[in-house]
């Protein structure tokens, strides 16, 4: 079975999310959007269009390449305990 890709960038949106000490209702607030918004983006039941990327990239104060590169690293089967973070670029 195949994991659909948003379930990737969930995975890397939470991932960074946790790397930078934030919590889901801190980001929320950093980007003006609903805590319940943050969570289903988390948790893959949403798939966050090119501006809720920047918008996620711009509150974790992380370039949106990197949150991309995370997930395509995830795709690829990469454990998250192997990955090296930050990303050099």
């Amino acid at each position: 079975m195949l994991t659909p890709p948003e379930t990737y960038f969930a995975q890397a949106l939470r991932y960074i999310r946790v790397e930078t000490e934030m919590t889901p209702e801190a980001l929320a607030l950093a980007i003006d959007m609903a805590p319940s918004e943050i969570s289903r983006l988390e948790h893959g039941y949403r798939r966050p269009r090119y501006d809720t990327m920047k918008r996620l990239a711009k509150g974790l104060e992380v370039p949106c390449w990197q949150m991309v590169w995370l997930a395509e690293q995830l795709e690829k089967g990469v454990r998250a305990d192997d990955l090296r973070w930050p990303p050099s670029g």
